[in-house]
């Protein structure tokens, strides 16, 4: 970070440098070079340097002033990028660009597409003479915006190609900080780009515009995943399904995990972590991995209803980036044992008794045993539902793992009134149940599901 100086005419101001390599680089993979430019001629120097240090300028500051650039150039591609630039005068005002967010990493400023940063402007040595030289009385700051594309991450970029987006007089000695809510980089939440903010000279008869300091914060895309493998109301049983977690655009700086825990969806739970799930990055640029899940049937410790969150942790809070709710039926369970799981007794009765509705969710407790939900959770919702095509109505899906002490049946009615209800052939291939009902000149029709217990 550089920062414009007042030298006396005829010196040659001292430079001193330090540079932070990226991620992963070693000492041989960049070369770097100052590039002294005289103004208002516009004689150059380029001058090879290390990554750090101090030397003399080429050239003397003459009474218009000099710019100096800081140059990176990488070995294997020979691709030139600008580290930093300032300029040195006579009477030049002093000003400085600091940006800030809430991504702390040290290498350079950066953010995501839906969050704030700040901008800090500190200028000295303004004058207020009205008869002062226009350079020494304001300095102007412009905005530039730049997309890096859909997958970019800012590698040969033609950073003349910025968009301006703004432009504004600074006439005053002290800190200014500007607040941008969001960021403008085009893409909503997907935006890859950066943002450049700039202070340069006014010019005039002595002196013409030129760079003072400029700065740039780089904006990275909101994560998104999915959950593969259970679906919304599933239920599963001692063999656990494989786990697909797709991520995409994981933030530089993350852990992304699934996570689960009894019952539904909620805001700000800590669950159990799912072993192996668990993605770090630590990097200068956003990531997408595929994680698959086989081996997790630890983290349940009950049957019951549950829900499996994908949650990313990052420098701006915890966020959900996926969800799905199922229920848990362990292997070998009986209505005895559930009833005593659930409600403290085998029997018959009371609260377990097999009509009794215990969570007022219209499910009988011996319909919520048969499809493996939780009777201490409404879930009406996760009862299999009925499908229309052209040709029929028809119910179809797999019984849960595990139980084998309850029938499964459907019937269908044209008028809902108690006789009327005729029972529906099962076509399906067990564990599969398929109830299915030609809809014909039937202007009504309506099928139920049913569940008995043998004698």
């Amino acid at each position: 970070m550089a920062y414009p100086t007042i030298v006396q005419p005829g010196i040659n101001p001292t430079l001193v440098w330090s540079i932070d390599l990226p991620p992963n680089a070693g000492d041989n993979d960049f070369t770097f070079f100052i590039r002294q430019e005289v103004l208002p001629d516009g004689a150059t120097w380029d001058s090879p340097v290390g990554r750090s240090g101090e030397t003399l300028s080429h050239y003397a500051v003459d009474p218009g002033g000099a710019r100096f650039e800081l140059w990176a150039v990488e070995t294997a591609s020979a691709e030139a990028t600008l580290l930093d630039q300032t300029v040195a005068g006579s009477y030049l005002p002093i000003a400085k660009v600091e940006i800030r967010s809430e991504d702390p990493y040290r290498v350079l400023p950066r953010t995501r597409a839906d969050r704030p940063f700040h901008v800090d402007v500190i200028v000295s040595g303004l004058l207020g003479d009205p008869e002062a030289p226009a350079s020494s009385k304001s300095v102007t700051m412009s905005r530039h915006v730049q997309s890096y594309g859909t997958t970019g991450t800012g590698s040969d970029l033609d950073r003349s190609q910025a968009t301006l987006l703004s432009t504004s007089s600074l006439a005053a000695n002290g800190t200014t900080t500007f607040t941008y809510a969001l960021p403008s980089v085009p893409g909503d939440d997907k935006a890859r780009g950066e943002e450049r903010l700039t202070i340069s000279t006014q010019p005039d008869e002595y002196f013409p515009e030129s760079v003072m300091d400029s700065q740039f914060i780089q904006i990275w895309p909101v994560a998104d995943g999915g959950i593969g493998g259970i679906s919304q109301g599933q239920a599963i049983g001692a063999e656990l399904p494989q786990l697909t977690l797709t991520l995409n655009d994981l933030y530089p700086s993350s852990t992304t995990f699934a996570q689960v825990y009894k019952g539904r969806p909620q805001e700000g739970v800590t669950g159990t972590i799912v072993p192996g799930s668990t993605v770090t990055i630590d990097d200068s640029v956003p990531a997408d991995r595929v994680v698959t899940v086989d081996d997790y049937g630890s983290v349940f410790d009950s049957g019951g209803l549950w829900t499996m969150e994908l949650v990313t942790q990052t420098p701006f809070g915890t966020d959900r980036l996926a969800c799905v709710s199922f229920t848990v039926h362990p292997l070998g369970v009986t209505l005895e044992t559930w009833r005593q799981a659930y409600f403290g007794s085998s029997d018959n009765t009371g609260d377990g008794a097999d009509l009794n509705d215990f969570d007022h969710d219209g499910i009988p407790n011996l319909i919520e045993y048969a499809f493996a939900l939780d009777p201490q959770e409404g879930s009406s919702n996760l009862l299999p539902a009925p499908h229309r095509s052209a040709s029929d109505c028809s119910f179809d899906f797999t019984a849960p793992a595990g139980i084998s002490d309850v029938i499964y049946g459907a019937e269908w009615s044209t008028t809902l009134l108690p006789e009327s209800w005729t029972s529906i052939a099962d076509s399906g291939v067990p564990p599969g149940h398929h109830f299915s009902v030609p809809t014909g000149d039937k202007q009504r029709l309506y099928l139920r599901l049913k569940v008995t217990v043998p004698e």
